[in-house]
């Protein structure tokens, strides 16, 4: 069973014994280790087992600066062991026609789980306009009027005067949680395109740019929702990072519903990932199944 394993205590001591990792008193096997992320920063690390885990699997190293209150990060990624080529070509290819139908459904999909979301606050909400296939503009411009209103509703409920959400340099608390949360899905997600060999960097609805993975920017947007009803429900605890931590890791590996079944959060990512590199080789779009929110799973 591949794992992830996240490290959170700061007096860990990492080394190589028998051909195990050592954490303390804890042995890990590294066949079984799919992603490593290391949130203690004082954490020791000989040289022997650091080399072993990155050639096994992706490593995040993280650091919280003081100075900017936000997560330093720093990969440590294997060598290539398997590269699908033939995706990467297919996406920078793709037809007008089908590449348009992926985002759509990425962005109608984002907008469907957070009306679900906000669904779950307010029953009354009328439902989403029906709109036609491929019709892109028609959904960026509903996502656009859609986030002004999902905002407004969102802080409401969560009892904050906040008028914007803060993407970077975040300053409110519930805008650091948001962003702190969104960053566990950037990982998973980005992880699995490299266990897919899929390029990370070549996207379809985020433009290329320099150090900018945008096709995880684009498979991120349906899963958003599940960061936002994380932070919902233990509103609490979002102002500790320990607390955020552990919440966030817990949501990775909570079962929500997709396509029928109840499945870990980390194996959806899998799964979506592997829905969309299929979709992508077979030219089929309609075989691309992104992540949608379960009323059952939106209760807070």
């Amino acid at each position: 069973m591949i794992q992830h394993l996240i490290l959170m205590n700061e007096s860990a001591d990492l080394h190589m014994k028998d051909g195990l990792l050592l954490c303390g008193e804890r042995k890990i096997a590294l066949q079984v280790l799919g992603s490593l992320q290391c949130l203690a920063s004082h954490a020791r690390w000989s040289q022997a087992a650091l080399c072993a885990v990155a050639q096994q699997c992706p490593v995040i190293m993280a650091r919280w600066d003081k100075r900017s209150e936000k997560w330093l990060t720093a990969s440590v990624l294997p060598r290539c062991r398997y590269v699908n080529p033939e995706v990467s070509f297919r996406i920078c290819t793709l037809k007008p026609r089908q590449s348009t139908q992926l985002a759509s459904d990425l962005l109608f999909t984002k907008v469907q789980n957070q009306h679900t979301l906000i669904r779950s606050l307010n029953p009354a909400l009328s439902p989403l306009p029906r709109l036609a296939a491929n019709s892109f503009n028609r959904i960026l411009r509903l996502e656009a009027k859609w986030a002004r209103f999902f905002w407004a509703t969102y802080f409401n409920a969560a009892s904050q005067d906040l008028f914007a959400r803060e993407r970077r340099r975040a300053q409110a608390p519930l805008n650091v949680a948001l962003n702190y949360g969104y960053g566990f899905l950037y990982h998973a997600i980005e992880w699995q395109c490299l266990a897919s060999g899929i390029e990370p960097g070549i996207g379809i609805i985020h433009k290329l740019r320099r150090s900018r993975p945008s096709l995880v920017c684009d498979l991120i947007e349906p899963f958003r929702c599940c960061v936002e009803l994380y932070v919902m429900r233990y509103l609490d605890e979002m102002h500790d990072i320990k607390f955020m931590a552990g919440r966030f890791a817990e949501m990775m590996e909570a079962f929500w519903c997709y396509a029928g079944k109840r499945f870990r959060l980390r194996t959806i990512i899998r799964l979506v990932v592997e829905s969309f590199a299929r979709a992508i080789l077979t030219q089929n779009p309609a075989a691309f199944r992104p992540f949608a929110l379960h009323a059952r799973d939106a209760c807070l």
